[in-house]
């Protein structure tokens, strides 16, 4: 028979080595420079379409408005910031703090030029209009 004790401290002991390596790895990879990597969190995210864009639509509470970086490089969005620690000692914390990132890739029938963004109530909107020549229109063919 098994003692539930023994079987909780291994349990412990191995989420520890699990969060050790990953800490060392993580660690190794932002010293090589994997932005992705370097990362504290990444922000749930929707994606919506309709006819004429895609629409991006980001969870980012408590970002303030000037910690916000969105940029396009080549075929990807990237979306960066910071939520920063309060001063105020915490009794509890369940929201990330730190850096955080969320990368898309872009299809091809997204108008880069005229890509926009709004901020509101916590929620980062990116609209991703389509190209003009590239949405799809309904074609009704006879069949004889």
């Amino acid at each position: 028979m098994s003692n539930p004790l023994q079987d909780l401290v291994a349990l412990q002991d191995r989420m520890n080595r699990l969060f050790e390596d990953a800490t060392q790895r993580r660690a190794r990879e932002a010293a090589a420079g994997n932005e992705i990597e370097g990362a504290d969190w990444y922000p749930p995210a929707d994606i919506y379409e309709n006819d004429s864009e895609f629409t991006l639509a980001v969870d980012l509470p408590g970002i303030d408005r000037s910690e916000l970086d969105i940029s396009v490089d080549e075929q990807r969005l990237l979306i960066r910031g910071i939520r920063s620690r309060g001063n105020a000692p915490a009794h509890r914390i369940e929201c990330p703090r730190g850096k955080f990132l969320k990368s898309f890739s872009l299809p091809t029938t997204v108008d880069q030029q005229k890509i926009e963004a709004e901020y509101k109530d916590g929620v980062l909107q990116v609209h991703l209009p389509k190209r003009q020549e590239q949405r799809s229109q309904r074609v009704e063919i006879k069949v004889s």
